[in-house]
């Protein structure tokens, strides 16, 4: 067993930690609090309201372009008394991301140097590959970099400098580890998908995965995910007989994927060693479903599945999260108290995870808010636009507008624990651009999947 004094913990430490003698407040929750979801809502609410008000000062005095923006809406921090004036703040639209002027080295970075908090350094870089200056950037900012899965045909960038990199990957892996108890010392690390990309889902995992030995973390292929691939799998559009072979190629490729994860899954199943298993539900619904064609019922009682990534498992199909854990005790043996469901998005540093009554539990410092189409805020058990304050983010304002539909509670219908949560029925506003690595995915295996109705 682990505990705080686990291996898979002090290695969560050496990695991810960060100097005491350097903690904010919100480091003081990310580092100092033992479990994230235990505390007392009179201390999560003033902790939260402190954290919140350190981040405004701090992106309010060193972000030029949050400063005017704050001067547009005439606000300056000092206005935030109350947890009531949260409704003040100048929030982002999530789309912000993506308001760069061109898909070129020189202007990405000419465009992150007035929004970001942080800064880059000079320009030195030489070549003309976007690809390639993502690294350059990531290097410079001792951090990561991320893009999304250019659904539109244009992607999203966000930027983590190393501060905002270690209290996310930190608070991510410890809040895994601690939903998961029982995960041993030296657990396998699965993940049907690959790290060796810039797309959100593959980036945070690839990274996320180096608590874990490394003979013991399998993905389901290490084939690079280009930008060029990722938004030729996100959008279908091949516009020449190269991008239909490599289409086909990369439908292949998951599919003999899928096989090596089978026979993974079958080989840690006879050993009764352990998984930690994570992916989107699409990827994993399409594993369990081949089992189900080979007859292949394991018994993986010990391990952990973690899911995110939404419910539309094929284009006319929807599943609920309690029909899925079902399917996952029958072909993995995984039992429903060791799957957990995760709610998040790559502009904010926080997640939000399934209960047993599978409502969406927020990360403490994570202020939410539901928004109507006016950007007025609703109250409690009201449906509308999900917003956030995220005081974790260092390198750029994270005070977001999503285009995320949800209902948020005071107290969580399912467990009766002190809110707030989310409904487990996220989907998208109306007008609002489809999203998420796991629509990527998706998309790509569609036509496999038309083949099924149903799993029986």
């Amino acid at each position: 067993m682990v505990g705080n004094g686990g291996v898979l913990y002090k290695r969560n430490a050496e990695l991810f930690g960060r100097p005491r003698d350097q903690w904010t407040t919100v480091d003081s929750m990310i580092y100092g609090w033992s479990d994230y979801f235990k505390q007392k809502k009179e201390v999560v609410e003033k902790t939260r309201f402190k954290a919140i008000k350190e981040s405004l000062e701090f992106h309010y005095d060193n972000s030029r372009f949050y400063n005017r923006l704050c001067k547009e809406y005439d606000f300056k921090p000092g206005d935030v008394k109350s947890l009531r004036d949260f409704v003040k703040v100048p929030m982002l639209p999530d789309t912000f991301f993506k308001e760069y002027p061109a898909e070129k080295p020189s202007e990405i970075y000419s465009w992150l140097s007035k929004i970001s908090t942080v800064g880059l350094g000079s320009y030195n870089y030489s070549g003309k590959s976007l690809q390639g200056f993502l690294r350059w950037a990531e290097t410079r900012l001792e951090g990561m970099v991320n893009h999304s899965s250019g659904t539109t045909g244009h992607f999203s960038f966000m930027f983590r400098d190393k501060i905002t990199y270690q209290r996310f990957y930190f608070s991510i892996v410890k809040t895994l580890l601690d939903v998961a108890p029982t995960i041993t010392d030296d657990p396998h690390y699965v993940y049907p998908g690959s790290p060796n990309t810039f797309l959100t889902l593959g980036r945070w995992l690839g990274e996320g995965g180096r608590i874990f030995s490394d003979s013991k973390r399998h993905f389901l292929t290490d084939r690079e995910i280009n930008m060029d691939i990722a938004r030729l799998m996100s959008t279908g559009d091949a516009r020449g007989f190269k991008d239909k072979l490599i289409l086909l190629a990369l439908k292949k490729a998951m599919l003999k994927g899928e096989d090596k994860m089978i026979s993974l899954f079958e080989e840690i199943n006879k050993k009764g060693e352990q998984a930690v298993i994570i992916g989107p539900p699409f990827q994993i619904y399409s594993i369990m479903l081949k089992m189900k064609k080979l007859g292949v019922r394991l018994d993986m009682n010990n391990s952990v599945l973690f899911t995110g990534g939404g419910w539309k498992i094929f284009e006319h199909r929807k599943i609920s999260e309690e029909e899925f854990a079902k399917i996952v005790e029958e072909t993995l043996g995984i039992r429903p108290k060791c799957y957990v469901d995760i709610y998040g998005m790559s502009e904010m540093n926080g997640i939000a995870l399934s209960c047993e009554g599978r409502y969406k539990h927020l990360h403490p410092w994570i202020h939410p808010m539901v928004m109507d189409e006016n950007e007025g805020i609703l109250g409690f058990d009201e449906w509308g636009r999900f917003a956030f304050l995220d005081p974790i983010a260092n390198s750029y304002p994270g005070y977001i507008i999503t285009g995320d539909r949800v209902k948020i509670y005071d107290e969580c219908p399912g467990c009766g624990r002190p809110g707030p949560v989310i409904d487990s029925d996220i989907s998208r506003m109306t007008g609002a651009e489809a999203k998420g690595c796991a629509d990527l995915m998706r998309s790509l295996m569609a036509e496999e999947f038309k083949k099924v109705e149903t799993v029986e």
